[in-house]
């Protein structure tokens, strides 16, 4: 067993991160400054100043003047030392923004995949790594997001039917690989849930989850400041609500959960197809949920009957997660969330009706820069522990984890399901390098 870290050591990178954070806030800064603003003494900062300047994440911006006493000198970050790469994996797409230290977007890329298959998600992640690639020495690390669980003891995917071949996949290892850099894997609405408190509507929350509705049915939770996900990373599966006349049916197990075959854009659908037998529409089958959703802004008979339909089944939803941990917000996101103009006023009458303190339902605001958010957001944080480690020197625990995540290295990945493609389809799937139109 590794000897617990020397509390000097220990000291030192609490006030290597104090000193680093206070720059962050604001710069250029002086050394009696960053004092004044950490608490620390001058000799402390100077000396973190100087480590910073020798592991190249800070220079000297100029001198102070209009002062007492002689000129200061100043210092700023040097933002693109040390960059971190979000992705979010979807199952036509993939997106991924590089950062730098300071959180701005220095390059972006959306890719969409040929299909939804495990070895097109690998190539479109090879060709991320390959755009990136001028940058990469200065990659600290990545953050995936992904649909599905992932164990926290083992890594594997589960629980994700979207993608095929997905599920029992080593990701960490299989992404890092791909990449060259060292990874973090996280649920894809975790750091939805993660992006929302970083820079949307749920900044000003203690305690909210983002519920999103689209092909599947998911929430991330965050108590009390912190990302919530459960003895073994499942926490926010709604799907799985025991709602319905029979939960225990074993085809609910087979498709996402009783809940999410009620919540869905497939439950949505077929939901459709019996309301219209009995209730009148200017819409045809085949349906789809957008357009039934637009014909309701119309007056449409179905879309109307569709929209009180799908608010109550949020309230549903939210009324489960809100009775066992007291959710002071519930934000709407996906594909069926965003339709807050339709879904708000009916979901939150329904919710209040079902628990005696109904949280505020509001929509999220991110969209789909939710997930790469987040994403980054993790990076930097984790970023930042493992530069922070570098400098102070080796000490026991996970170099750069954040709670719950564990950083995988670059290695040679074990076997695995997914198979690599031919030249001819990487550079078929490379070749579609368009935004997504999801």
């Amino acid at each position: 067993m590794a000897s617990p870290r020397a509390p000097a050591s220990a000291i030192r990178e609490r006030n290597l991160a104090s000193v680093l954070e206070a720059l962050r806030e604001r710069q250029p800064a002086a050394r009696a400054d960053l004092a004044a603003r950490t608490g620390l003494s001058k000799p402390t900062v100077g000396a973190s100043l100087r480590s910073f300047e020798a592991a190249g994440l800070i220079r000297e911006f100029g001198r102070s003047t209009g002062r007492r006493g002689p000129a200061a000198s100043l210092y700023e970050l040097v933002p693109d030392a040390v960059l971190v790469l979000g992705i979010d994996i979807g199952a036509r797409y993939l997106r991924a923004v590089l950062a730098d230290l300071d959180g701005r977007e220095v390059d972006e890329m959306s890719l969409r995949l040929p299909r939804a298959r495990a070895d097109d998600v690998i190539e479109g992640v090879r060709a991320i790594a390959e755009r990136m690639s001028a940058r990469k020495s200065s990659v600290e690390l990545a953050v995936v997001g992904t649909p599905g669980v992932i164990d926290p003891a083992s890594g594997r995917i589960s629980a994700a039917p979207n993608i095929e071949g997905w599920d029992g996949v080593l990701a960490e290892h299989l992404l890092s690989d791909a990449l060259g850099v060292p990874v973090l894997v996280e649920n894809d609405v975790n750091l939805a849930a993660l992006g929302e408190q970083q820079a949307g509507a749920g900044r000003d929350a203690d305690s909210f989850a983002y519920l999103n509705i689209g092909s599947g049915l998911g929430a991330g939770i965050i108590l009390h400041g912190t990302l919530h996900r459960g003895a073994r990373g499942a926490a926010g599966e709604v799907g799985f609500l025991p709602v319905g006349d029979d939960p225990f049916a074993r085809r609910h197990r087979e498709h996402g959960g009783p809940m999410e075959e009620r919540l869905s854009s497939h439950a949505l659908v077929e939901i459709a197809k019996q309301m219209s037998n009995s209730t009148r529409s200017t819409l045809q089958a085949p349906f789809d949920v957008q357009a039934i959703f637009d014909s309701a802004r119309c007056g449409d008979p179905l879309g109307r009957e569709l929209v009180r339909y799908t608010a109550e089944q949020i309230s549903v939803c939210v009324a489960g997660l809100t009775a066992v941990v007291d959710l002071e917000l519930v934000l709407l996101g996906g594909g069926i969330g965003v339709n807050g103009d339709l879904l708000l006023a009916d979901a939150r009458a329904a919710t209040a009706k079902l628990v005696p303190a109904a949280p505020r339902i509001e929509c999220a605001s991110l969209g789909k820069h939710a997930i790469s958010t987040g994403a980054v957001a993790a990076g930097l944080e984790a970023a930042r522990r493992r530069v922070l480690e570098r400098i102070v020197g080796p000490g026991d625990g996970p170099s750069g984890s954040t709670p719950g995540l564990t950083v995988h290295e670059p290695a040679p990945a074990p076997k695995s399901p997914v198979k690599r493609n031919s030249p001819s389809r990487t550079s078929a799937a490379t070749a579609e390098l368009r935004p997504p139109h999801d």
